[in-house]
């Protein structure tokens, strides 16, 4: 190594060193939690987080699963619904529930959109007035706390009962529902205002009523409570004040679907026909798939022979119905051996047809008639294979030289 290499070495060294001591000063370790996306039973419950959340704060919480539950609640519980119900579980149920509020209980429902099941939120009397939209959420004021909630779409309404407290947004767009159309209260924002939005109007987005001896909290939306969303803002704050009421001590979350989906009912219903299934695709899979090992060799080229050419050909003229070009060998070969015979050619045919056993009738046949059809062929040519075989059998064999 010549000294101008050994000198850029040692430069290049130094920028480095001069940037790396200009640099580290300069930058700063800062721990950033980015959001993962949910497995396991946070996949398959979206209320996870916020049940976790009230037994962390000292509140018994429970899972109802079958809709059929809902009909023996204790009054002094929270009921979360936090997914519409299916119409015909919300048929059996809505008047169950909303007897439940008047005895004592607390429900938390959220106001349905046009495309859900309207019979619970009917059984209560809540009227969806129009859609409220932000983009960086709400400021919501609740029991004097301001809470920046994340809500970017929420349906406003109003209810009948006497209200505990509630938190407003201002401006909507009315909405306007073909379905109630025989309802006078549900049309009359719409009708009023011609469905154009309501940019100073004041409206309900969150809210707690009295109703008989219990309480029903309402919210516009309830994805800031689910697992994606209660991390952020302060939703967390407001999953709290919006399930917890008075000195209650249990939240019970109805978080599922009444059906659960056709892969968990086969599991849970079959769950060995389901893993024969499994072990039979495997299987199938497993002699379907291409294995590694010793290369097969390769068969070494076959010439096709003498017989395979005769055979294909007697084939060929099979099927062309050729049977006189079938039997012009058979027949040469059979005069052939007649020659051989002493006499003349009627002594030779009798006396073929006294070694086979057959009429010499049956012999001239064979030798000169033309088949008339493939039945009549094989007649014949059987016929000729029998004389062929017995002239050869009684042929004489050669006498064998002595060796000496």
């Amino acid at each position: 190594m010549n000294r101008d290499r050994r000198l850029l070495i040692l430069l290049v060294l130094g920028i480095v060193l001069i940037a790396s001591a200009w640099l580290l000063p300069r930058l700063e370790w800062v721990e950033v939690d980015e959001p993962a996306r949910p497995s396991g039973e946070a996949l398959r419950d979206d209320s996870l987080a916020a049940r976790r959340m009230i037994n962390a704060l000292g509140y018994r919480t429970r899972v109802v699963h079958d809709a059929t539950e809902l009909s023996a609640l204790p009054t002094g519980a929270t009921l979360w619904l936090n997914q519409a119900l299916p119409d015909a579980a919300a048929a059996r149920t809505s008047e169950q529930i909303a007897a439940w509020v008047r005895a004592g209980g607390h429900a938390v429902i959220a106001v349905p959109g046009d495309w859900q099941p309207q019979r619970l939120s009917r059984a209560f009397g809540i009227q969806a007035l129009g859609v409220h939209q932000t983009r960086s959420g709400a400021r919501l004021d609740i029991e004097g706390r301001s809470l920046q909630v994340g809500i970017r779409q929420c349906d406003v309404f109003t209810t009948p009962h006497p209200v505990v407290w509630k938190a407003t947004v201002k401006g909507y767009k009315p909405r306007h529902n073909d379905e109630d159309e025989d309802d006078s209260d549900s049309e009359a924002p719409a009708k009023a205002h011609g469905g154009k939005a309501l940019d100073d109007a004041a409206a309900i987005a969150v809210a707690r009523f009295r109703v008989g001896r219990g309480a029903l909290t309402v919210l516009c939306d309830d994805r800031p409570l689910l697992n994606p969303n209660i991390g952020q803002q302060d939703n967390a704050r407001f999953a709290a004040a919006v399930l917890l009421e008075g000195d209650r001590d249990e939240v019970i979350f109805a978080t599922q679907p009444e059906y659960p989906s056709l892969p968990a009912w086969l599991w849970q219903r079959a769950p060995l026909p389901l893993l024969a299934l499994l072990a039979l695709a495997i299987l199938i899979l497993w002699r379907a798939s291409i294995r590694f090992g010793a290369l097969q060799a390769a068969p070494p080229a076959a010439r096709p022979g003498l017989h395979l050419h005769l055979r294909a050909l007697a084939a060929f003229l099979l099927r062309q119905r050729q049977h006189e070009a079938l039997l012009r060998g058979p027949r040469d070969e059979l005069r052939r051996l007649l020659a051989k015979l002493p006499g003349s050619t009627a002594e030779q045919i009798a006396d073929a047809a006294k070694r086979a056993e057959l009429t010499p009738e049956a012999v001239s046949e064979a030798l000169d008639t033309a088949p008339r059809d493939a039945h009549h062929y094989l007649r014949l040519a059987t016929t000729l294979a029998q004389i062929d075989t017995r002239l050869r059998a009684a042929r004489p064999r050669p006498a064998r030289r002595n060796s000496r």
